[in-house]
């Protein structure tokens, strides 16, 4: 068996990582902090966040998945703008991003969908930006839509249009709080949150580490069969205290044989450390099998079973993830 051991930040590191950083610490303007490259879109809103009286600035640049392409900066006293915050966080639908901070300091990321769109308010409290609500709305397609409000654990749906439109209430699963990073921005993705499971209901713990495995999908770090968000049996489950597994694989004749496996452990500093393995078999050998004046023999003998292993670790803490 072969194994790759690419657990190292000098391994793992992305080829933006040793270029100029997306996001300067601190400046005076736009300018002076977003290095977005010229052919994404970026979105950018000034307001005040955190309710001091000075200005701050949100930014988003779309389709950035191998460095951070979300950050919040909070204005100084002396007109310079700090980065509190960046971000490697999903932006489906990138292009179609739109940013604005309310009167209440509250920022509202819009995505806009095919199908309708999704809507995030996040509030800026105890040094940190917790989601309190948001919108899924599908009029487009399924003429639905339906709001969520974390603080009071509501949520109302509307169904259908005009005269039809019909209005109802229902109480949402008590949640933890839920900060900027921890969860994607996309609520299809989040349906767990709202539809405990009868069978197997999830405490605090459970609906943290599937945020955090739900990031990982929604930013592409797992094998990619193990980013079908919408196939269950993968999911991770708990199975001791503080420690979750999932498992997935993939299996092609002609092709190659995948298996993968992904553990999340919470440390006692509140630390979620993330182990991710990928094992792979080599089976294009076999795609010769039927073709026409194919020797078979010589086949089984250049037929090459020898397993390579990915290994990678991350660290995951306050919506960031760094590398073990």
């Amino acid at each position: 068996m072969r194994t790759l051991f690419l657990t190292t930040a000098l391994c793992l590191l992305p080829l933006a990582a040793w270029a100029q950083p997306m996001f300067e610490y601190t400046g005076k303007s736009f300018a002076d902090v977003c290095n977005a490259p010229e052919d994404k879109t970026v979105v950018s809103v000034e307001g005040d966040i955190n309710k001091d009286g000075l200005k701050d600035l949100v930014i988003a640049i779309s389709e950035v998945y191998d460095d951070d392409n979300f950050a919040f900066y909070l204005g100084q006293e002396d007109g310079t703008l700090t980065r509190f915050r960046s971000y490697a966080v999903s932006l489906p639908y990138g292009d179609k991003t739109g940013l604005s901070i309310t009167n209440a300091g509250v920022v509202r990321i819009q995505l806009d969908r095919n199908d309708g769109y999704d809507v995030f308010l996040y509030r800026y409290e105890k040094d940190d930006f917790r989601l309190i609500g948001g919108k899924k709305d599908r009029h487009v397609s399924g003429h639905f839509d339906e709001s969520y409000n974390y603080l009071t654990g509501e949520m109302n749906r509307t169904d259908g249009e005009g005269k039809s439109r019909k209005v109802s209430t229902a109480d949402l699963p008590e949640l933890p709080v839920l900060n900027f990073g921890w969860v994607p921005l996309n609520y299809d993705m989040l349906a767990y949150l709202h539809e405990e499971p009868e069978d197997s209901p999830m405490d605090a713990d459970d609906i943290l580490v599937m945020g955090i495995f739900r990031r990982m999908q929604a930013t592409e770090m797992l094998f990619w069969h193990f980013c079908d968000w919408e196939n269950p049996y993968h999911d991770p489950y708990r199975t001791e205290d503080r420690i979750w597994d999932a498992e997935d694989s993939y299996e092609s004749p002609g092709s190659y044989n995948c298996y993968s496996s992904l553990t999340i452990t919470k440390q006692d500093d509140g630390y979620y450390f993330i182990e991710h393995s990928t094992t792979s078999v080599d089976r294009s050998w076999e795609a010769g099998i039927n073709e026409e004046g194919s020797n078979i023999d010589e086949l089984l003998e250049e037929a090459d079973y020898e397993e390579e292993t990915l290994e990678e670790e991350w660290f995951f803490y306050d919506g960031i993830f760094t590398f073990g």
